[in-house]
């Protein structure tokens, strides 16, 4: 058993990859690439968990439900991280977790629930979309380092979208400087708006989401968060741009597949 098939066994999830870092980093832009974050970095392990259907399909009524299923999985994915970037320490190699930080209690990033709530009111004024914008952006993304390591594909929601799974797949990652076969990036075949009615554009109640496709307008997005609550402190999750993206559904893949 090599060093990936061993980190795949240890890791016991449904997804599981590896994108080059290299390869990833010349497409990243400065500050969000593996070598920011760890110089000698050579590969990303993906780590993935699938959510559960019947949560996901209730909402809007199973909202809770279904950010509960979140924060588990989240939770899951952690423990998992850490674990794997142990067997890579243990075994003389270096490894950076890129762990999933919104969870509840943590508030690692100091938000205030006073100030956002504030914000709430002229984040998506254009004068501060700048500002919001660049207080959202990954350090790291996982559905880019995803796509990179051939795990699927970016959608209309701009979530990344797994081959069997859809969007309903939750990720960590970590950077080693362990060698390990990478995966490479998928042909698009996946996402088919003209067949589902561009459903998760109609489904945003931010309207954050466009049917011409695009980056997401986060500022929107997130004042919608927040009418929720506080991510990653309180609230719940909204979910319809997962729930209502129909590619986990094998019958919808057939279809595309066919025409």
């Amino acid at each position: 058993m090599d060093l990936r098939e061993e980190l795949e066994s240890r890791a016991g999830t449904p997804v599981f990859g590896v994108a080059d870092a290299a390869s990833y980093g010349a497409k990243a832009p400065e500050g969000h690439r593996p070598s920011d974050f760890m110089r000698e970095a050579r590969s990303i392990v993906l780590v993935g968990e699938r959510m559960l259907d019947a949560p996901l399909d209730g909402i809007p009524v199973t909202r809770q439900e279904y950010t509960a299923n979140f924060h588990v999985a989240n939770d899951r994915l952690n423990h998992v991280l850490f674990e794997l970037a142990g067997v890579l320490q243990a075994e003389g190699y270096r490894a950076f977790p890129v762990p999933y930080k919104e969870m509840p209690g943590w508030n690692l990033e100091g938000r205030s629930p006073l100030a956002l709530k504030l914000l709430r009111h002229v984040m998506t004024a254009q004068r501060a979309r700048p500002l919001v914008e660049a207080s959202l952006w990954d350090n790291l993304s996982y559905r880019h380092m995803a796509v990179e390591a051939g795990l699927g594909e970016l959608g209309l929601n701009n979530l990344l979208l797994h081959p069997e799974h859809g969007p309903r797949v939750r990720f960590v990652a970590l950077l080693t400087d362990a060698e390990m076969q990478a995966g490479s990036p998928l042909e698009p075949a996946l996402c088919r708006p003209e067949l589902c009615g561009h459903a998760c554009a109609r489904a945003c109640p931010a309207g954050a989401l466009s049917e011409e496709g695009g980056r997401t307008d986060r500022p929107a997005c997130l004042k919608y968060y927040i009418k929720l609550g506080i991510p990653g402190q309180s609230g719940v999750r909204c979910g319809l741009c997962v729930a209502k993206c129909p590619v986990y559904r094998a019958s919808f893949r057939d279809a595309a597949a066919s025409r």
